[in-house]
């Protein structure tokens, strides 16, 4: 009968030493991975994501007394990700057809949660609301965004109305709408508050450019207001973009009239184009071989800029 080898205790001792230093190795590097994400993440930027047709939506649909919800998307992205909005030079797909697709890639290894979110409301630089929403915990995914639904409470509808309206006389159908504060994340045990701030400029009623001036001028002397027969010289009209993202364009009409005639003697039509917050000049030209007096119509669509202002006489 083989005799029993007793383990020295020294031996297992010197095990279990072992396998707490191994526990400890395996579990301080991965506590100082978590550590290190942590850290990363308070690095991050949260984007906040509305679209202008998702605010030009919720707008109208405040104005005309519904309780809409608004859809944002969060995403988690390198501190220098920008989520500005840049010049728009040309309508929008929303304006024509209401539909704008979204892509997007963060980045991050670790995958963060995301709860409560804190935000604060401005039309036009007046806050309208501030709330704090109790979301879930949910994990930001890294191929799309997070959808968060919100109802806002806007208490006091007057006054949106106002600002509303009186932004869409000022700026040509658009609206300054800005969204800031901070979102609750979380990493396993760790939590830290991430700020945001995003603003939109959506168009809530048909845009338009506006209408500043309008003269004969003649090719050689300027601004006149007779001219001689077979003479050349064009109706000039100055325009104004009001919108301060938008490109505006528009199929602008000229006509010219002999008074005391209700059909054009010229018709002219031109495709203006003027950038955001910016003025245009365009001009029509013009030749008249019979004399009398001349007047002139100038139309964008059905909107009537400017008519019978001005009488050029023609001798």
């Amino acid at each position: 009968m083989p005799e029993e080898k007793l383990i020295n205790r020294d031996e297992v001792r010197g095990l279990l030493l072992l396998v707490l230093l191994f526990v400890s190795v395996v579990g301080g590097r991965q506590l100082g991975n978590y550590y290190a994400s942590y850290q990363e993440m308070t690095q991050l930027k949260v984007l906040f994501e509305v679209t202008e047709e998702e605010l030009s939506g919720y707008i109208n649909s405040m104005i005309n007394g519904q309780n809409p919800e608004l859809e944002i998307g969060l995403v988690i992205a390198s501190p220098n990700m920008d989520n500005s909005a840049g010049i728009v030079t040309s309508t929008p797909d929303y304006v024509n057809r209401w539909l704008i697709g979204l892509t997007v890639s963060p980045l991050v290894v670790n995958q963060p949660e995301a709860s409560e979110v804190e935000l604060e409301m401005l039309v036009e630089e007046t806050v309208v609301d501030e709330a704090l929403y109790d979301f879930p915990k949910e994990k930001i995914s890294y191929i799309a965004y997070t959808d968060r639904f919100m109802s806002l409470d806007i208490e006091d509808l007057d006054e949106f109305r106002s600002i509303v309206e009186a932004s869409v006389e000022e700026y040509g159908g658009e609206v300054k709408v800005t969204f800031r504060g901070k979102v609750h994340m979380h990493l396993l045990f760790l939590d830290t508050w991430l700020p945001y701030e995003v603003t939109r400029y959506p168009i809530v009623s048909a845009p338009y450019l506006g209408y500043v001036d309008s003269g004969w001028v003649s090719f050689t002397e300027g601004e006149v207001s007779s001219m001689s027969v077979d003479e050349g010289g064009y109706v000039v009209v100055d325009f104004r973009n009001p919108t301060r993202l938008h490109s505006l364009r528009e199929e602008v009409t000229c006509q010219i009239f002999h008074i005391g005639e209700e059909e054009p003697v010229l018709t002219i039509s031109k495709i203006v184009n003027v950038p955001p917050s910016t003025d245009g000049q365009y001009t029509f030209s013009f030749r008249f071989e019979a004399p009398g007096d001349y007047v002139y119509r100038v139309m964008s669509g059905d909107r009537l800029l400017v008519e019978g202002e001005q009488v050029l006489s023609v001798e």
